[in-house]
This record gives structure tokens, C-alpha cells and sequence, in this order.
């Protein structure tokens, strides 16, 4: 019996060749996408003092509702831009918050980290709501806690 060799034309080999090579490809990059994907949790603690005054009189302001919003920090609420209430000023104007802001993020090796920026918005009836805009990078921290810093803000009244 005689052995008959089979002549497949080259392109076939090729093709087969090159078929094989793409599916070994396409599965290799989607598991080092996989692999480079990873859910980051992440609690950022924040500190915020400052005392809230009348322009015109100068005299301080109590009730003042104080908001954080997430600007930059997880990627699903900063789209929202969802204030969060996270304290009232005294009697004395005074501000006097500390408070725990969880966050998440997707991180893979093909995204920017996020922009780790926020607003604080400042409201009572009767005046202008006051939005105040901060970056983490600027804000002064002991290595755990974020300071923002408002200092004295002067609230306008609405006219009527």
C-alpha cells in the first residue's frame, strides 16, 4: 500500500494559520483585560469647618444647610452630582462636620484615575445658595482625614 501524500495548497495552510492565531489573540487580550479590571472600594474621610456670615450685616448665619456633592470621585454618583446633607451650622455660623464618604470605582489598566473632586453647596432660605468647587490634591490632610477648609463665606440674600 502506498502512502499518498494529500496536497493542500498553500493559502488553506494560511488561512488556518492565520484563523488560529487571531482566536489565540482575541483570547489572550480579553484575559488580560479581565485581569486588568478590578472594582476599587474606597472610603475617603472628610473634614469641613468654616463659619457662614450675612454679606450685608456680617452677622452669622445659623441653619445653614451644608452638602457634599461628588464631583469626581466615583464614577456613577459624580454623574449624578447627588447633594448628600452632611451638617447645619450653629447659632455662631459655625461648621462643623466629619464625615466617611464611601466610593467605588472601576479601575482597569486602560482608564485615568479618578478627578477626586467635589463641591460644597451651602443653603438657607431667605438667601443664594453658594456652591463652593475643591480638589482633593488641594486640600490639606493629615494622611487620613481631607481638611476643606471654608473659612468665612458671606451668604447674599434673594431679593424679593
Amino acid at each position: 500500500m502506498a502512502f499518498v501524500h494529500q496536497f493542500v495548497p498553500m493559502d488553506k495552510k494560511f488561512d488556518r494559520f492565520m484563523k488560529l492565531s487571531l482566536m489565540i489573540t482575541v483570547i489572550i487580550g480579553l484575559g488580560v483585560f479581565g485581569c486588568a479590571t478590578q472594582q476599587i472600594r474606597s472610603v475617603t474621610i472628610f473634614s469641613i469647618e468654616g463659619r457662614v456670615l450675612d454679606k450685608d450685616s456680617n452677622i452669622p448665619l445659623e441653619a445653614v444647610n451644608v452638602y457634599f456633592v461628588d464631583t469626581g470621585y466615583d464614577y456613577t454618583l459624580s454623574r449624578h452630582a447627588t447633594p448628600i446633607k452632611v451638617a447645619q451650622s450653629n447659632s455662631r455660623g459655625k461648621i462643623a462636620a466629619r464625615f466617611n464618604y464611601l466610593w467605588e470605582r472601576r479601575k482597569t489598566a486602560f482608564n485615568n484615575p479618578p478627578k477626586a473632586t467635589l463641591d460644597i453647596i451651602l443653603s438657607r432660605d431667605l438667601y443664594k445658595t453658594k456652591t463652593l468647587h475643591f480638589k482633593e490634591s488641594e486640600l490639606k490632610t493629615d494622611g487620613l482625614t481631607f481638611l476643606v477648609n471654608l473659612e468665612d463665606v458671606y451668604m447674599v440674600r434673594e431679593m424679593e
